[in-house]
């Protein structure tokens, strides 16, 4: 009788131990996942399900106009401009490349409070996207 209340003791340890365990590896795994969310803006460009093109997510509300510009080597190629009124939270478009199939595309996203800049890579029409920079542009508050 003495042993099965042993073994049941040392089991509910391990199990107490066990679930101890699982909480700690889980708080880690939630921290890190925030803290690249924050970092990164909520400007996405990402390959379309259509060959040689790609997705452009602005995650924002805006109240201004928002630039989507295609780079090359410093010069641009193409610009949209997407009034506020025709989007309420943000917006996604897509949009194709066939006629810009340079060295050095990038595509830079231009909003009133964030910008951010992508560098393209096309890998046989399907084009990959790396984040090169973003900004975010606060309001200056002067204090008395």
């Amino acid at each position: 009788m003495r042993t099965d209340t042993k073994k049941n003791n040392n089991m509910k340890t391990k199990t107490i131990i066990l679930g101890i365990f699982v909480a700690i590896i889980s708080t880690f795994t939630f921290n890190n996942s925030n803290a690249q969310r924050l970092d990164e803006p909520a400007i996405k460009v990402v390959p379309a399900s259509e060959k040689d093109a790609v997705k452009v997510i602005y995650g924002y509300h805006a109240n201004d106009v928002v630039e989507v510009k295609f780079l090359s080597n410093n010069t641009t190629l193409k610009v949209d401009k997407i009034k506020a009124k025709d989007f309420e939270d943000g917006f996604m478009r897509t949009y194709s490349l066939k006629n810009l199939d340079q060295d050095d595309l990038r595509i830079e996203v231009s909003g009133s409070e964030v910008s951010a800049t992508y560098q393209l890579k096309n890998i046989n029409g399907r084009w990959i996207a790396q984040l090169e920079k973003s900004s975010y542009n606060y309001p200056i508050v002067a204090l008395k």
